[in-house]
């Protein structure tokens, strides 16, 4: 099983208990809403999502969950994905997600994504990782800008939640820019 070592976080294997607990933690947060989510599924959506994990991971994406050490093991805090892998073209979407609340704003999140950067930018070769959020996701936007991210565009008015539409911010990084900033050293151990 592959472990990447973070400064604050490791990444590590989802195992089915793994993905119902992110199912059964994610707290909805209704001042900063994602794009998507789903409400009120069952354990046996946690079993689907897990199988799917499975089916897909290492050929169009690799998912893993964010664990905070602690001294009786680890917390699982939530997952981290590099998604839509296109091996011929070494490109991927990045994608991630923290259980609650109170895990937000504290750095984990950038953490993780340096961390799962580095290894698809400097292990797996990709040469392009994309990432979009929501306007007014200001937390999601401060993690690519700190992991290095450009804003490549906008799609207006592009997600409907509770009523209201947002415009969807569009990121895209190159690996020499990955690595200009942040070196290609990683951390890892299975």
């Amino acid at each position: 099983m592959i472990k990447l070592q973070g400064k604050k976080v490791f990444l590590s294997a989802l195992e089915r208990d793994d993905c119902r607990k992110i199912w059964q933690e994610t707290e909805f947060d209704f001042e900063n809403p994602p794009d998507y989510f789903i409400v009120g599924a069952s354990v046996e959506k946690a079993d689907e999502l897990y199988s799917d994990i499975q089916s897909k991971q290492g050929k169009t994406q690799i998912r893993l969950g964010i664990f905070l050490p602690s001294e009786d093991g680890a917390t699982l805090i939530g997952d981290i994905a590099l998604l839509d892998i296109n091996w011929q073209d070494r490109a991927c979407t990045l994608g991630y997600g923290l259980t609650k609340i109170e895990y937000r704003n504290k750095g984990y999140t950038t953490d993780a994504a340096i961390t799962i950067l580095r290894y698809g930018f400097c292990h797996l070769g990709f040469e392009r990782i994309s990432a979009t959020t929501l306007e007014h996701n200001i937390g999601s936007q401060r993690v690519l800008e700190k992991c290095g991210f450009t804003l490549e565009g906008r799609e207006r008015k592009a997600v409907y939640i509770a009523g209201r539409r947002y415009d969807r911010l569009m990121y895209g990084m190159l690996a020499d820019e990955f690595i200009k900033l942040h070196g290609t050293k990683i951390s890892w151990s299975s």
